[in-house]
């Protein structure tokens, strides 16, 4: 888990009155927020936090995970699937000119025809600007922005993965399982939450780690993408580790985030 309850986070204490949050304690709703910014919290953490029972935090978890604030398991509690870390537009706003670059540096990677799946995240939005150059391109994508992009300014054929939308986000939330169009990528786009130190590839969202897995099973590439912010970070979710990924796209040189220097040993390294 990630722990560290008392952190810096874009998220205000829930206001008065909102629906579903007016009457939490002033405990019960610094826990809702140190969830939504770490994606998973412990309980013997928040316990230390605030100076109270491991058995009073646990019924300040119940009380939320009733609501469907949280998700309460074994030891802990993480964010409700289908609610972003950070808003859309938090999301959105920061780092546009190393999100533009990381895009521009997949270009050695793609080709005339290729199949192409497009993951979540912010970092994508600005594809369509690379996949224009490369003609009879097939999108699959459950981003929206992604999809609406490559639609309007590209000649790609573009398919939808279809599902939940996530709440004040452009993400379709899908479900895994064979009712879905099956599909032999060329390369998949993925970002992530988190890296960590041991080379773990780490999401907050399980319903979305449940797609790549699915995905990456399905990729002849795979290619990695994130900024410099991700690294040395904690998610509650396993995804994948760096050694199943072909390429790592980023913004700076890798290698001092991680433990032992051979976790890049399999893979290329492409920086913007």
């Amino acid at each position: 888990m990630s722990g560290r309850a008392g952190v810096d986070s874009p998220y205000s204490p829930p206001p008065a009155g909102a629906s579903g949050l007016g009457d939490l304690n002033q405990r019960q709703a610094q826990i809702l927020e140190a969830v939504r910014a770490n994606g998973a919290v412990a309980v013997s953490e928040l316990a230390g936090q605030f100076d109270v029972t491991t058995q009073t935090i646990r019924r300040d978890l119940k009380v939320l995970g009733e609501r469907g604030l949280l998700v309460k398991g074994f030891g802990g509690a993480f964010a409700s699937p289908g609610v972003a870390r950070y808003t859309y537009s938090e999301r959105h706003s920061t780092e546009i000119e190393i999100k533009r670059g990381l895009v521009e540096a997949l270009r050695p990677l793609l080709f005339n025809g290729a199949t192409i799946f497009v993951g979540l995240g912010t970092t994508f939005h600005a594809l369509h600007s690379v996949i224009a150059d490369f003609p009879g391109t097939l999108i699959a994508s459950p981003n929206l922005e992604v999809i609406y992009n490559c639609a309007l300014h590209t000649d790609a054929t573009v398919y939808v993965f279809g599902g939940y939308v996530r709440n004040k986000d452009t993400s379709i939330l899908t479900l895994a399982g064979g009712a879905r169009q099956k599909f032999k990528f060329d390369l998949a786009i993925i970002g992530a939450s988190a890296v960590d130190r041991d080379g773990a590839v780490l999401e907050f969202d399980p319903m979305e780690v449940e797609l790549t897995r699915e995905i990456l099973e399905q990729s002849r590439k795979v290619a990695l993408v994130v900024h410099e912010g991700k690294f040395d970070r904690k998610a509650p979710h396993l995804v994948t580790h760096l050694r199943q990924v072909d390429y790592l796209v980023t913004n700076v040189n890798p290698a001092g985030h991680f433990d032992d220097p051979d976790t890049l040993a399999s893979l290329e390294v492409l920086t913007s």
